[in-house]
């Protein structure tokens, strides 16, 4: 084993001047593509030199909608929630083809990436809400799935190590209990795929509350927001884990940026929101390498080797301060890689 594999949750923030209703209709009409594809270009490559090992696409669109809108739209299904192939693509995939392309030719080795793609669950609840559609649920995890396979034929300089699907509303929204006898069918449906190409898959949670059941499915890793929630680690059984022989990512960085800042406000008397100088402390003195490390320390000491990836518990999308974003993710990289080094022998 390789040590810990830090991969991040995909969402970054926007430069100055661009907003995500921009990339949105930017990536709709491709009317704007020689703007878009080095703004993703940019921030992905960025991300490498940070030092995430498995990097996932940069995200600017919102994580629902970007799917949700084409399954939707009639013209692109064969019926209605059943899209067609050729619609079911990722463009920022394609995008960042040729950054894995530049990577390859100055390191000769093969870039490993993540794809992260919203899950059936998180796709039903936006569209109906607590109204029970059973064979819709299944339908969008078909939907997933053919996300997921057009996902694999457009990357041709990279290699997708890791398909997470995108399912915090597992464990977080009781309303969904009525899917509770479909949930792991839906899965085993929307990992079909990626388990095929012999991708770890992921399922990213926010609590782990429900991960027995994700350990009745194929999928074999469970990622989940340790660092802001610390009593998460006390609902996973290490020897459910191994019987279903499931890994786990904790996130080791925080990302719940309005508490970050909270705190600050409280312990310096300030609004950080208008003196935004205060909130380089979230990087300097409360995520710092050491705290992450340690983190991660204490996941890998209840779990073993249980843990496979870690990163920032979520996304960084609304974060105020892009180079505050970037600065996270190089400590989480400097944490993880430290903590791989003190444990080398175990990894």
């Amino acid at each position: 084993m390789q040590g810990i594999i830090f991969n991040d949750g995909g969402s970054l923030p926007l430069p100055p001047g661009i907003t995500r209703e921009w990339v949105k209709a930017a990536a709709e009409t491709r009317n704007e593509d020689e703007k878009l594809f080095p703004l993703i270009r940019e921030a992905f490559w960025k991300k490498i030199e940070l030092g995430v090992h498995v990097p996932t696409y940069p995200q600017f669109r919102d994580m629902i909608g970007q799917f949700l809108d084409i399954i939707k739209d009639e013209k692109k299904c064969y019926e209605p929630y059943i899209v067609k192939e050729e619609h079911a693509k990722i463009l920022e995939l394609e995008i960042i083809d040729e950054v894995a392309k530049l990577y390859t030719e100055e390191s000769g080795e093969t870039l490993d990436i993540r794809v992260c793609v919203a899950g059936p669950t998180d796709l039903y609840m936006q569209a109906f809400g607590a109204t029970a559609f059973r064979d819709v649920y299944h339908y969008l995890a078909m939907d997933v799935d053919r996300f997921i396979r057009q996902a694999f034929e457009t990357v041709k300089h990279c290699r997708i190590a890791l398909v997470a699907l995108d399912e915090p509303s597992l464990g977080m929204n009781d309303r969904i209990r009525f899917f509770d006898p479909d949930i792991v069918s839906v899965l085993t449906l929307a990992s079909t795929y990626a388990r095929q190409q012999g991708a770890d898959v992921e399922i990213h949670l926010h609590s782990p509350l429900k991960y027995e059941i994700v350990c009745e499915t194929p999928i074999n890793v469970i990622g989940f927001e340790y660092a802001a929630t610390p009593s998460y680690l006390d609902l996973l059984d290490k020897k459910v884990l191994e019987a279903s022989d499931t890994y786990v990512r904790p996130g080791v960085a925080r990302t719940d940026i309005s508490n970050l800042i909270g705190t600050i406000n409280e312990e310096c008397g300030v609004n950080a929101w208008k003196e935004p100088e205060y909130m380089q402390k979230i990087v300097t003195e409360m995520e710092t390498p050491e705290v992450i490390r340690k983190r991660l320390e204490k996941v890998c000491a209840e779990l073993g080797d249980r843990v496979k990836y870690a990163g920032p518990d979520c996304g960084l999308a609304f974060w105020p301060d892009r180079e505050l974003a970037f600065k996270l993710l190089e400590n989480t990289a400097k944490g993880i890689n430290a903590f791989n080094k003190e444990n080398k022998t175990l990894y």
